[in-house]
């Protein structure tokens, strides 16, 4: 697929640093329907298109110096590893030319290396140390490699023309929501751990669930919530969880000798109430899937503190979810005011949506930023490799 565009399209499409991507878009001759202005997923696609440009320049004059292994580099460092640190920075365009000429750990040098932890989804605090050095040290190589990957992943969205959606990228920990075809609101999320993965799909949100129960899947009933069992007998009144039979009928806890249950011998359902520990928070987005995943607030507030926020069963949890629920329902005529109010009744409501709001989880370890900026995410899944095998297998390489 390829589409074109004017280069005034774009500059009236993305007012935020447009000129930028208006050329990217441009010089790929990127087509767009004359009715309408390219869309985000066509903007994107272009800008990363000219990143793989660009590296591979940086490849043919030989990437750049590798950090050697050492102590954290700190503020106020000096040696001849932060003058090649420099010049690593400098090949990638984080840092000036102007500024290589240094053996010391200054503020304009820290900055660079703020800026290149930013684009690489690590902690932006200006330590050199192992993550960061393992990302510097990663070859140019390997990132047009993945630059060309996430160029695959992207082209079966090239040719989605909504305006209202929400996009979930798995790999960057992080859900937009994007109205009339802009950017409007951002916020961390948790994905699914490396044995729990968060899988991509296409779908849409239809209904907001407040106070919601949960279904406790019979895997982690039987796995990890039985020894719990066992050992404290108040497990059930203390977080709120009921127990049910085959027949879907309650069952008193305290009738049942659980050190007699095992992973195999289970024949229980459990179900938590409603409330602030509930695993689900307070607010759940109901996204209909084959695999159940669903969007929903989470009581372990402390675990969006984390860089790699792979942490969850599968579901994405959301940092912020009154907000969210704020901005969706907003179009629906709800205010937060209301939202709040069903969230402080206790009662599980569920509010169905007018028009649903497209859904997209992808998981795309290389994207381009509305400033122009390369940003390169960890390949958590380890999914990168086997799709870059498909990608050289069907282009003979």
């Amino acid at each position: 697929i390829r589409f074109i565009v004017s280069s005034a399209a774009i500059l009236a499409f993305l007012p935020l640093q447009a000129p930028v991507l208006a050329q990217n878009v441009a010089d790929e001759g990127v087509q767009a329907s004359p009715q309408r202005a390219p869309s985000l997923f066509q903007v994107e696609f272009a800008a990363l298109q000219a990143e793989l440009r660009r590296y591979r320049g940086l490849a043919v004059l030989g990437g750049w110096p590798e950090v050697t292994k050492g102590p954290t580099i700190r503020p106020g460092d000096s040696g001849p590893r932060i003058a090649v640190l420099a010049q690593r920075l400098a090949a990638s365009g984080d840092l000036k030319r102007a500024e290589l000429a240094t053996s010391h750990y200054h503020e304009t040098l820290q900055s660079a290396v703020r800026r290149f932890q930013i684009r690489h989804g690590l902690e932006p605090d200006a330590l050199v140390g192992r993550a960061t050095l393992r990302a510097l040290n990663v070859p140019v190589a390997r990132r047009v490699d993945q630059i060309r990957v996430n160029l695959e992943r992207m082209r079966p969205y090239l040719d989605i023309a909504v305006e209202n959606y929400v996009l979930v990228n798995i790999a960057a920990f992080r859900a937009t929501l994007v109205r009339a075809g802009q950017k409007t609101w951002t916020t961390k999320v948790i994905i699914g751990e490396e044995e729990d993965q968060t899988p991509e799909i296409r779908s849409d949100l239809k209904t907001i669930v407040f106070n919601p129960t949960w279904s406790v899947p019979h895997s982690i009933a039987s796995e990890e919530m039985l020894p719990r069992i066992v050992q404290d007998p108040e497990y059930f009144n203390n977080n709120g969880y009921q127990v049910y039979d085959r027949d879907g009928q309650l069952v008193d806890p305290a009738d049942v000798d659980w050190s007699a249950s095992s992973k195999n011998n289970f024949p229980f359902s459990l179900v938590q109430r409603p409330g602030p520990a509930n695993q689900l928070g307070r607010i759940k987005f109901m996204v209909p899937n084959p695999s159940s995943i669903c969007m929903h607030d989470t009581p372990a507030r402390s675990l969006f503190a984390n860089v790699n926020r792979a942490l969850s069963h599968g579901c994405v949890r959301i940092d912020d979810p009154l907000r969210f629920a704020e901005l969706v329902l907003e179009s629906e005529g709800m205010t937060r005011n209301e939202i709040e109010s069903k969230i402080e009744s206790g009662e599980t409501t569920s509010v169905k949506l007018e028009e649903p709001l497209p859904v997209y989880i992808v998981y795309w370890t290389a994207t381009v930023d509305e400033s122009g900026k390369i940003h390169f995410y960890n390949d958590i899944y380890d999914r990168d490799t086997s799709l870059l095998e498909r990608i050289d297998k069907e282009a003979g390489i």
